[in-house]
């Protein structure tokens, strides 16, 4: 564990050092934070826009399918391949 440090009773240089690793810490953590959060988001928005793409195809090929139907009742005699 480590020990609580007297920052008065350092160099002006040393103080400063500490302090620009504390800094540095800090900064490592909180970036960390937030690029787990970003690729949350990230993750969430590509699973949405997969469901509406499914959502979309199976929207078009049903309306595929009601067009074949409607032109194969016009045309009972074509040949359908």
């Amino acid at each position: 564990m480590r020990r609580p440090v007297d920052l008065a009773r350092l160099s002006p240089r040393r103080a400063f050092a500490l302090g620009r690793l504390r800094a540095k810490r800090q900064n490592h953590r909180e970036m960390r934070q937030l690029a787990l959060e970003y690729d949350t988001e990230l993750a969430d928005l590509e699973h949405r826009l997969r469901e509406l793409a499914v959502e979309y195809h199976k929207q078009r090929v049903e309306a595929a399918l009601d067009e074949a139907l409607v032109e194969r009742m016009a045309r009972p005699d074509m040949v359908l391949h």
